[in-house]
């Protein structure tokens, strides 16, 4: 009995002047079983009428699981001072739940993961659903053998694990490795876990994601461009598909996002259209004030965009089944992009949008809405300058240029190249 008394005096020396005042430890009964629990009792100045807080460890209260019994102690005592964290929080981010004697993880990933989703909870529903996907991606990455036992190791072995269908440079490996980087960030910073799972440096996640193989004109979305969308609208009026018509014709002819056909209004004949896009910079801010969007007209078409104001506006041409009820539930949950996603599942019903799929590699609902881009800067010999084109697509110059501005340029050039060619002609 007294060999048994000596290890728990011991320990409990050891604990304290390695800790200071207010920890204790002792063995306590549970469904039959001996575990240790760990109390701090806060020092107010009252004595034993302290304040006291108290958590169980996973290990057995016997003699061999002293130094992990001391080693947890101190784990918690570093997390209460350097995080600001209760005892209860700092048991919860630290020590897993095991069975008996097995040596819990360093961390609690899973509880980790949870507060950081927690954190990140008004996010767009879109945006939290695919950072649960990424988390659970981290933990069948920190479960894998060989377990990954820093930042860097992780953030290597989730690429190894994960990036299969994610090509080089592209945005999957980039928005993926983006969540993992705060993730551990967090964890560190705010749930306690250790210094050496921060994440790597920017150079090192570089390297993850790598370069693409694709030119810069292939990684621009492909424009859908006059002839083909005056092709397509024919058919859809001569296959009578009136709705989806409606919906190719306001995306093509007006420039419209595929999410902005759940927040169309006409007024006195003009179109207006609503905010859908929303990302961090937006999500708390009031919805700006809806845009007027002007028609580009094809040459074949005149007028044909004030006809489908009409339609719309006088509901005798109604968007389909589908595109009506994800509006609805677009509405409801205010998140538009389910429209696009309903749109694009019926044009991938239709023969003709098929052929020109086999056609046009990489056609796209989107390639719509880059079609009206490219025919403001190509198909004109008045081509639309950055600022008029931005403004009715409904976003600022810096991002047209981004994203069409090879194009922008490429008219530039031609514009010059036809002024010039005309100056020699007069001076001849």
């Amino acid at each position: 009995m007294g060999s048994r008394q000596e290890w728990h005096k011991i320990m409990r020396q050891t604990i304290k002047l390695e800790n200071g005042d207010g920890w204790s430890v002792r063995g306590r009964e549970i469904r039959g079983m001996n575990k240790t629990q760990v109390t701090y009792r806060f020092q107010d100045g009252l004595g034993m009428k302290n304040p006291r807080s108290a958590v169980f460890l996973p290990y057995d209260w016997t003699s061999r699981n002293q130094s992990k019994i001391i080693t947890a102690v101190a784990d918690l005592k570093r997390l209460i001072d350097e995080r600001n964290l209760s005892l209860k929080e700092a048991a919860k981010f630290m020590l897993e739940p095991v069975a008996k004697d097995q040596a819990p993880s360093v961390t609690n990933w899973e509880n980790i993961i949870e507060a950081f989703l927690e954190s990140r909870s008004d996010r767009r529903g879109t945006t939290l659903r695919d950072l649960k996907t990424r988390m659970r991606r981290v933990l069948e990455t920190i479960s894998a053998n060989p377990k990954p036992r820093d930042g860097r190791t992780l953030m290597k072995r989730f690429a190894e694990m994960h990036f299969d269908n994610c090509p080089a440079g592209g945005q999957g490996r980039k928005r993926n490795l983006g969540d993992v980087e705060a993730f551990l960030d967090f964890a560190v910073k705010k749930a306690g876990a250790p210094q050496r799972w921060l994440p790597p440096d920017k150079e090192f996640k570089r390297s993850l994601i790598g370069s693409s193989t694709r030119t810069s004109a292939e990684a621009l979305t492909v424009p859908v461009k006059g002839q083909d969308l005056e092709m397509l609208l024919e058919g859809l009026a001569s296959n009578e598909k009136h709705g989806l018509r409606l919906c190719v014709g306001l995306i093509g002819l007006f420039g419209l996002r595929p999410s902005e056909l759940g927040e169309l209004t006409v007024d006195d004949g003009k179109l207006y259209v609503g905010q859908t896009k929303r990302n961090m910079q937006t999500l708390h801010k009031p919805k700006a004030a809806p845009r007027r969007v002007i028609a580009m007209d094809l040459p074949s078409l005149p007028n044909e965009g004030q006809r489908l104001i009409a339609q719309y506006d006088s509901g005798i041409v109604k968007f389909p089944l589908a595109i009506s009820r994800a509006i609805q539930r677009a509405k409801e949950k205010d998140e538009f992009k389910e429209i696009g996603d309903a749109l694009r599942q019926l044009l991938q019903r239709y023969w003709l949008w098929q052929s020109m799929e086999k056609r046009t590699q990489g056609l796209k609902v989107y390639s719509l809405r880059h079609g009206f881009a490219w025919r403001a800067h190509k198909e004109s010999e008045n081509p639309l300058t950055v600022r008029d084109a931005s403004a009715f697509m409904g976003h600022d110059p810096q991002t047209h240029l981004k994203h069409y501005g090879r194009w922008v340029d490429e008219a530039g050039l031609e514009e010059a190249a036809a002024k010039f060619k005309k100056g020699q002609q007069m001076a001849v």
